[in-house]
């Protein structure tokens, strides 16, 4: 209980799957929660883009009781190996992804928006208090608490809190505030030259995709001197391909990035007209389909030296930025609910004994940190292999990866699937479902 015999008060910033996932775990512990997310309504989109959830990441929903509700959605296809190319449509090696008998689970091939889902139905059969449309202004950190105020379709709340958890992702606002509690200045958003846009299709309008790209085999991905593409498929009958592609790109405003479709197509026509099927030909289908491309300008924060203060705390993009390129960005969102969840836990429980709460926050970041670090490092370095070469520094760029790839096991890949949140297991009996 918190002073004054009240139940511990959080307000968690953000629903997205960090958030949501955080609030699910506090959910079965004696807190009240309030959730805060500025979005004006409950999406219903697959703007997120097609997606990697690692076994580690699927062992926190299986945690909440969840990954059979996600597993049993039509799309998530598991994935024991990504295949890497060459422009040219050499292979260059296969890239494991987890396997059942190593790891629990092989990775999934999915849309972000099932994990969201997923989550965010049961956040509301658990009638969490949940406000939409619901921007932080300020927080304040007092003796007992922090005090947060934010606007609520267009009026103005206030609620003090014994926590409060910023899970608002990479253009956070509770990070800079945070910071200024600290007397600190945070570190912003800086664009990291690269540019992804993607696109979804029916695997259909492009002819030969279907033996291109097959359940067995639903992930190709090509490097080439002047970018990277990327395919997958992600529905469990192989009817539908999402693709995308990562490169270069001078930095823009938002509205700049704003470019008209013909613009972007001129462009993806002109880079990879040289490559070998099927990407001229996906570039083709998706351009007479009149969908419009998702595009996302790749954003990085360099590494923080703080994630909480006394009564605050950052957790996912709000505290660690992660690339795409590592396809971890969820799972490293789910770890971290975890983690924190199963600290809170224990403080809880022994509220009367000496443990403060900012000694938790720290042991959360000094936990945390250096595997998160890890995997950051190993996204910039795949970034940094999408970036612009020349014919001959492709050439090594390729030998470099196929003898990379020839010992590469799922042996390799035990540090980050093979990794389990302390506690994960305790909450399969407080979350039953699976």
């Amino acid at each position: 209980m918190s002073q004054g015999g009240e139940r511990f008060q959080v307000i968690v910033a953000g629903a997205g799957v960090a958030g949501a996932a955080m609030a699910l775990f506090l959910s079965h512990l004696d807190t009240h929660l309030t959730v805060l997310e500025s979005r004006p309504c409950r999406p219903n989109t697959t703007e997120g883009g097609m997606i990697m959830l690692g076994p580690n990441g699927t062992n926190v929903l299986h945690g909440l009781g969840l990954s059979s509700k996600l597993h049993q959605r039509e799309t998530g296809i598991q994935v024991s190996h990504i295949t890497i190319r060459d422009g040219s449509g050499d292979l260059i090696g296969q890239v494991p992804q987890g396997s059942v008998e190593r790891h629990g689970s092989a990775s999934t091939a999915l849309l972000r928006w099932d994990i969201h889902e997923v989550l965010l139905d049961a956040l509301e059969e658990k009638r969490i208090d949940m406000r939409w449309n619901s921007r932080i202004e300020s927080m304040e950190e007092l003796d007992n608490g922090v005090l947060v105020r934010w606007s609520e379709a267009g009026e103005t709340e206030e609620k003090r809190a014994d926590l409060l958890i910023g899970a608002d992702g990479i253009w956070s606002t509770i990070r800079p505030s945070m910071y200024e509690c600290l007397g600190l200045t945070a570190p912003k958003p800086r664009y990291s030259g690269l540019v992804g846009i993607g696109f979804i299709l029916d695997v259909d309008s492009v002819p030969g995709l279907a033996s291109y790209l097959t359940l067995e085999k639903p992930i190709v991905m090509v490097h080439g001197h002047l970018g990277f593409v990327g395919m997958m498929l992600y529905d469990k009958k192989g009817k539908k391909v999402g693709w995308w592609t990562t490169y270069e790109a001078a930095e823009r405003s938002r509205e700049e990035w704003k470019v008209p479709q013909e613009q972007v197509f001129r462009e993806l026509h002109e880079r990879y007209s040289t490559c070998v099927f099927p990407i001229p030909q996906l570039i083709q289908a998706s351009e007479a389909s009149g969908e419009k491309p998702f595009i996302w300008p790749v954003y990085e924060v360099e590494k923080l030296d703080h994630w909480h203060s006394r009564r605050t705390v950052l957790i996912g993009d709000a505290a660690h930025a992660m690339p795409p390129h590592s396809g971890q960005g969820a799972s490293q969102a789910l770890e971290d609910a975890a983690y924190l969840a199963h600290l809170l836990r224990q403080y809880l429980q022994h509220r009367d004994s000496a443990t403060d709460l900012q000694s938790v926050l720290d042991t959360f970041q000094k936990a945390r940190q250096p595997r998160v670090d890890e995997i950051v490092e190993e996204a910039n370095r795949r970034g940094n292999m999408k970036r612009e070469t020349s014919r001959v520094g492709m050439f090594v760029r390729k030998w470099m990866m196929r003898i990379i790839f020839f010992f590469m096991t799922q042996r390799w890949m035990d540090r980050w699937f093979a990794y389990k949140v302390p506690g994960i297991e305790d909450w399969e009996t407080l979350c039953p479902g699976e």
